[in-house]
């Protein structure tokens, strides 16, 4: 199986996550630079492009995620992402390569808030668990202690994305593990819903909304690389159950031709989803979260 750009081995996704943050001020939110390092995370993309025995699989960045929960103005809540001293109870390599898609997400969410100490812990229990299932070689040493240093270095830490996903790109060409892969990824995406709905009432900011519902097609996606890789069945099933709850959000999209800046090389991508969740459907949403997430660390 070839993956290629392997994001949740989680530590390019936090290094691009404080220079994204600093463009989500921008008046027009989604931007293609026909000139930039198609390596890089910004805010407005749909997510990396997997392709996995010809077949092409978008899942999102956690770092997409984290900046829209700090976008929408969500309260940073320490507690939310997993205990970093908690590591030690996934023993099976099933439920480590799900806990490091969910660190990947955890570094995204508290970098972006700046947390750098706990931040560091996070990407300490990454290491942990890589090495626990042999992916220690996807790391370059000198990047992660460039990580640590340069926590509140935007520029740096774009650069240094770009090439920890490299990396990881090279390192699984070499060493293909599809299991591993396909559930780090679903552990990821988990636990990024997970955050991203961890205020969640009776009623949803219009951004968070909005990305609930393109997480239809995700999920479908995801449904699609875990039962072709022929791992984690269990957790199929329960994801095949929130598919169903999701489909009760509803969307709307209004096309807006595309601005093209010559001078800058951009196009400006001007339409736009927006999405209705229904109290009801939203409760159901966030309850079948929990239930996945809860049986993942148990």
């Amino acid at each position: 199986m070839n993956v290629r750009l392997f994001y949740p081995l989680a530590l390019a996704a936090a290094m691009a996550a404080l220079l994204s943050a600093c463009n989500s001020g921008s008046p027009q939110d989604h931007a293609v630079n026909a000139g930039a390092d198609s390596l890089s995370v910004k805010p407005g993309e749909s997510g990396q492009l997997l392709n996995v025995q010809g077949k092409l699989f978008s899942i999102p960045s956690p770092v997409q995620a984290a900046l829209l929960i700090k976008k929408a103005d969500l309260p940073y809540r320490q507690s939310l992402p997993l205990a970093t001293d908690s590591v030690q109870r996934f023993t099976s390599k099933d439920k480590r390569a799900l806990a490091l898609g969910m660190l990947g997400a955890d570094l995204a969410y508290r970098t972006v808030y700046k947390d750098g100490q706990a931040a560091i812990k996070t990407l300490k229990a990454i290491e942990q668990v890589s090495s626990q299932l042999n992916l220690s070689n996807a790391f370059d040493k000198e990047l992660v202690d460039a990580f640590k240093r340069n926590l509140s270095s935007e520029d740096s830490l774009l650069r240094f994305s770009g090439k920890a996903y490299r990396a990881a790109d090279i390192y699984l060409k070499n060493d293909q593990q599809e299991d591993v892969s396909a559930s780090v990824l679903a552990g990821g995406w988990i636990e990024s819903l997970f955050l991203s709905l961890g205020d969640a009432t009776d009623k949803l900011d219009p951004k968070v909304a909005t990305r609930l519902a393109e997480q239809k097609n995700t999920l479908g996606n995801l449904i699609a690389l875990l039962s072709q890789a022929n791992t984690q069945p269990e957790l199929v099933k329960q994801l095949q159950g929130l598919k169903t709850v999701l489909d009760g959000v509803k969307t709307t999209y209004t096309f807006v031709k595309p601005t093209l800046d010559v001078a800058k090389k951009t196009t400006y991508i001007n339409s736009a989803t927006s999405a209705e969740v229904p109290p009801e459907t939203l409760n159901a949403i966030v309850a079948k979260v929990r239930e996945i997430r809860s049986s993942i660390i148990a």
